[in-house]
């Protein structure tokens, strides 16, 4: 049975990763810059829209159930 997974924005820059079976805390994810759109959970990817001290915007991708980053793309 695959997990299944609900995003939930911690802080400015932290990305809380809830187990969606049980409801409990399972990470919290750093994204390296200040969430600017909702965190989206599709299977095993998670995507987040950050803006960095600079002010560019980027989507970063996310491998789950670990949190590795695993894409970043200019917006």
């Amino acid at each position: 049975m695959n997990r299944q997974f609900i995003a939930q924005q911690g802080s400015n820059t932290t990305v809380k990763l809830y187990e969606a079976s049980t409801g409990q805390l399972y990470r919290v994810i750093t994204v390296g810059g200040n969430i600017v759109s909702q965190p989206y959970v599709a299977g095993n990817i998670m995507t987040v829209t950050v803006e960095n001290a600079g002010g560019k915007r980027q989507v970063k991708t996310f491998s789950l159930p670990y949190g590795s980053l695993k894409t970043t793309i200019p917006v």
